[in-house]
């Protein structure tokens, strides 16, 4: 099995695979989109600062419910919402810039409710994947997910400056266009029955027994808490990805003072996403042919290797340019086995709300490693900043390798043998009775 032969035959990760794309081209031009629309509608850029804080914030809260949210209604369902509610939400904005309407509330409003909408997208992608896609080959379907993550982040600014240039209305209907095609591709609930019926499952999900909303959300915290493989997945994720989060930050800061031409940060920022697009080809394979714990450790230390460089060849723009590139590579597949883990080792009726629980702690150490890059920048200088933000690489690398229950993650082939109905049933009395 390769991915592309997945996608040619399981048709609604096919149609998940082109909704998330096309929601996540929207989200990636939004950085760009969202700055230029409130200066060129209120004419004062700490607007477009105060807005874009405010609709993060915003996100990360709703990022904590999100997933219960989608197990309580339904994965498909909860897609089609978030599409379908993303593209009119753009379209209203795009109203608001031909109407001239330039108030910051009715703005942020609107901005506002497309990101909280659109934080229904990863749990409903990775609770699809989990009915329609056989153990084993979660690790090519977390693949295509990085490669398409990738891309959309390396095509979104450009595309969105090229149609800025333009216009910032027909910016908005580009939004909503795209968002609208997301929701005409999402699969419905038949595709997912279907695709599972051919696995040899049931064609629905086994029934879960009412309860409150809140007590659906305490069933997948409880869940984490009670399997310690992932609460020490949580912790390693966190700081892997508060390292890769600022230390490129930190660079970008750094050569900009050190009057770098803008083309060349374009070049430096673009490298790092270069590098994580490389790598996200080669993740079916690896996680075919390497255990899931093996992996970790691999990715893990060839990020500890390239950010320690990092911090020896910061004076150099193109030797850490390559180092950062480097240091991109094995990222897709460090997240691959996350990912494949929680959705092979998670019962199918709770994939969204585990997913949104293990999180919250990369989720609120993110933005904070984005807000101390300028400042330990400042303070520190680039050298101790980089040393910092590598700091968090070698403890991600050193929990990876002291716990016994990751380095021994088995082959993603290995955890689809032998797997009955029974195990996940007890697993989720005994997580719902606790």
């Amino acid at each position: 099995m390769n991915a592309r032969t997945m996608l040619k035959n399981n048709k609604p990760l096919r149609q998940v695979t082109c909704a998330i794309g096309a929601n996540q081209l929207s989200d990636s031009m939004s950085y760009i989109t969202i700055p230029l629309m409130v200066v060129f509608m209120t004419g004062r850029p700490e607007d477009a600062s105060i807005l874009l804080a405010v609709v993060s914030i915003l996100a990360m809260i709703v990022d904590i419910f999100a997933g219960t949210l989608v197990d309580r209604i339904k994965p498909t369902r909860a897609l089609a919402i978030s599409c379908a509610g993303q593209a009119l939400f753009w379209a209203l904005i795009a109203g608001c810039v031909a109407g001239n309407i330039s108030s910051l509330w009715i703005l942020g409003a609107i901005l506002s409710a497309a990101a909280i909408i659109s934080r229904f997208d990863y749990p409903s992608e990775q609770a699809i994947i989990a009915r329609v896609v056989k153990t084993e080959d979660l690790g090519y379907a977390a693949g295509l997910g990085e490669t398409r993550f990738s891309a959309a982040n390396l095509l979104g600014g450009p595309i969105a400056g090229a149609i800025a240039a333009l216009s910032i209305g027909l910016l908005a209907w580009a939004h909503s266009l795209i968002n609208l095609i997301a929701w005409i591709v999402a699969p419905g609930g038949k595709d997912v029955q279907a695709a599972r019926a051919a696995l040899g499952q049931d064609s629905e999900v086994p029934a879960e027994e009412a309860v409150s909303f809140f007590e659906d959300l305490k069933i997948g915290f409880r869940y984490v808490f009670k399997d310690k493989v992932l609460v020490a997945i949580a912790f390693v994720a966190c700081f892997a990805n508060f390292g890769a989060t600022g230390m490129p930050l930190s660079f970008i800061y750094y050569y900009n003072q050190e009057g770098i031409p803008g083309w060349q940060l374009g070049v430096f920022a673009s490298l790092f996403g270069g590098g994580v697009l490389l790598g996200s080809f080669f993740v079916g394979k690896l996680t075919e042919r390497f255990t899931l714990g093996t992996l970790g450790i691999i990715a893990l230390g060839t990020m500890v290797l390239s950010y320690s460089a990092s911090v020896i060849s910061a004076q150099n723009f193109w030797a850490t340019s390559a180092v950062l590139f480097i240091a991109g590579i094995p990222l897709p597949a460090f997240n691959s086995a996350i990912i494949s883990y929680i959705n092979a080792s998670t019962p199918v009726e709770y994939v969204g709300r585990v997913h949104s629980a293990q999180g919250i702690p990369n989720m609120i150490l993110t933005p904070v490693a984005t807000l101390l890059a300028g400042f330990l920048y400042v303070a520190w200088g680039i050298e101790n900043t980089a040393l910092f933000y590598a700091s968090f690489m070698v403890l991600a690398f050193v929990l990876m390798i002291s716990q016994r229950g990751l380095r021994t993650l088995p082959k993603l082939a290995d955890m689809g043998e032998g797997e009955s109905e029974e195990q996940p049933e007890k697993e989720v009395a005994e997580v719902v009775e606790a």
